[in-house]
């Protein structure tokens, strides 16, 4: 009987090699409770839009049993076709990072759903003071320093324990084939237009934080900052609106590598679930942090 290994590689399962492979290492169990799987995929059409979402543990998290640390969220809002997309990567240096992206992620998405049901304009530093005091609630009422006490709300402890960074658009249908999206973001967790097969980051390059959260410098929530920059972009039918963490964005650089030229092609229309978790599970030298993708497709005009 063959092993497993041997089944995958000749369905061609390999992970795809940018560069120089990564020296093969054992994929350990995340030792964390409850249990956080090492993969996940998402992926929907609605009439405006079509998606797709994964997030993959790196290979240094997996031979180390961290459990992932980068979370992503794509909701339909069924009143106005908006999609909302959040993608967060817990900072190594925080303790419980991985469930402060999840609490981020789901505080972000319950606050964009309650505006666009009351059909409000979203006040984008709010949404970030609720994000950022979602870990300060979670620190004081979830992981309480004294088991039965009164919660203690203290950001520099939901800091040490839960930072996070993340990247958040709300997109828009703005007539056959064509979308608006918003964008803020805390932290490197960025964001891109494809378009041709050429990558347009949507952000200003970070040139060190002046607000620095961590030793590494990385800055997160729950620190916001004082004026947040909101972002717009507009997109075309066989544009993509691309969201990743910094264990995608690193290697791919300004996109014109291998990498860039990839996902291009991956990306290109929405491919099936699984093909972009393969894709993410690339290997590339030094690059084993978390990594993930969340891509926003508008639907084809007629």
């Amino acid at each position: 009987m063959r092993n497993g290994t041997e089944v995958d590689r000749e369905a061609g399962w390999d992970p795809p090699v940018i560069g120089l492979p990564a020296a093969p290492g054992a994929v350990r169990a995340p030792a964390t409770q409850p249990y956080r799987p090492d993969t996940v995929i998402d992926g929907w059409s609605s009439e405006h839009f079509h998606v797709r979402c994964a997030a993959v543990r790196g290979p240094a998290h997996r031979a180390l049993a961290v459990p992932r640390q980068d979370e992503c969220t794509v909701v339909l809002h069924p009143g106005s076709g908006a999609v909302i997309a959040v993608v967060a990567d817990g900072v190594s240096n925080a303790a419980l990072s991985h469930l402060g992206a999840t609490v981020v992620c789901r505080t972000v998405v319950d606050y964009l759903l309650q505006a666009l049901d009351a059909g409000r304009e979203v006040d984008w530093a709010d949404l970030l003071r609720c994000a950022g005091w979602s870990l300060v609630e979670y620190a004081a009422r979830q992981l309480p320093e004294q088991p039965g006490g009164e919660p203690v709300f203290d950001p520099q402890r939901a800091e040490r324990l839960l930072a996070t960074t993340v990247v958040i658009a709300l997109v828009r249908p703005d007539g056959p084939g064509r979308a608006r999206a918003w964008l803020v973001r805390v932290g490197d967790s960025t964001g891109w237009l494809l378009r041709d097969g050429d990558w347009h980051p949507l952000f200003a390059a970070l040139s060190g934080p002046a607000d620095e959260l961590l030793p590494d410098g990385v800055s997160a929530l729950p620190r916001v900052p004082t004026e947040p920059v909101l972002v717009t972009a507009e997109l075309t039918g066989g544009e993509v609106l691309v969201l990743g963490t910094d264990g995608f964005a690193d290697p791919l650089g300004d996109g014109t590598g291998e990498l860039g030229g990839l996902f291009a092609a991956g990306l290109a229309s929405p491919p099936p679930m699984p093909k972009l978790a393969w894709l993410l599970d690339f290997t590339a030298g030094t690059h084993d942090d978390d990594r993930t993708v969340l891509a926003v497709w508008p639907v084809a005009g007629e």
